[in-house]
């Protein structure tokens, strides 16, 4: 046998006491980290934007500060903890991006600085807890209307109809829908400021 069969042979038996290498499931979890992130990141988008534009007046630098943050954000998500609250923690990011921007363009030193920017964005964080708080509590409201007040809203609002198709479709005259409407309005805030002092109080 001259030396060229010698080295396939060789080769061969090599190539049998390799292990055979097991698929491992880091592409899967690779593909589903991005998914979970673009599915947060869509839907959190707005909400980091604008607390940006509470803290940088600038347009233009808002959008870079957005574009940076959406860099660590993307580097950073495996730090994320599924059960926390991702909004919060992306401002919290776009907050110390700010910062950065801040020592790079001295021209906001003498707008800002960092303790009246954690006042800033503390104040940011309360009103929109309470704003979510307040469209949980519309939903709960607005499921405890009358059957038919409830299928006015969802006529108006949640359809392409406007308040003189609903009128003819609930064969009323419109000036019963826009008074019927206020009342309903009325009801609704009475309701959630009602759940907001229990939610206080308890």
């Amino acid at each position: 046998m001259d030396r060229s069969d010698s080295f396939i042979t060789t080769n061969r038996t090599a190539d049998r006491s390799l292990p055979i290498e097991k698929p491992d499931d880091q592409s899967h979890q690779k593909v589903a980290g991005d998914e979970l992130f673009m599915r947060l990141y869509s839907n959190a988008y707005s909400k980091i934007f604008r607390f940006i534009l509470t803290l940088i007046p600038c347009r233009s630098d808002a959008d870079e500060i957005m574009q940076e943050t959406s860099l660590v954000l993307w580097r950073k998500i495996h730090e994320y903890q599924p059960e926390g609250d991702f909004t919060r923690w992306a401002c919290g990011i776009a907050r110390i991006e700010v910062l950065r921007l801040m020592d790079r363009k001295k021209r906001f030193a003498a707008l800002f600085d960092e303790q009246l920017l954690s006042k800033i964005a503390a104040t940011h964080a309360k009103y929109d807890e309470l704003l979510e708080i307040r469209r949980e509590f519309l939903t709960q409201c607005k499921h405890q209307l009358p059957e038919r007040d409830f299928y006015l809203l969802r006529l108006i609002y949640e359809s392409d109809h406007g308040a003189k198709t609903a009128a003819n479709i609930m064969d009323q005259p419109l000036s019963t829908i826009y008074r019927k409407l206020d009342q309903i309005r009325t009801a609704l805030f009475r309701c959630i400021e009602q759940k907001i002092n229990e939610e206080n109080s308890g």
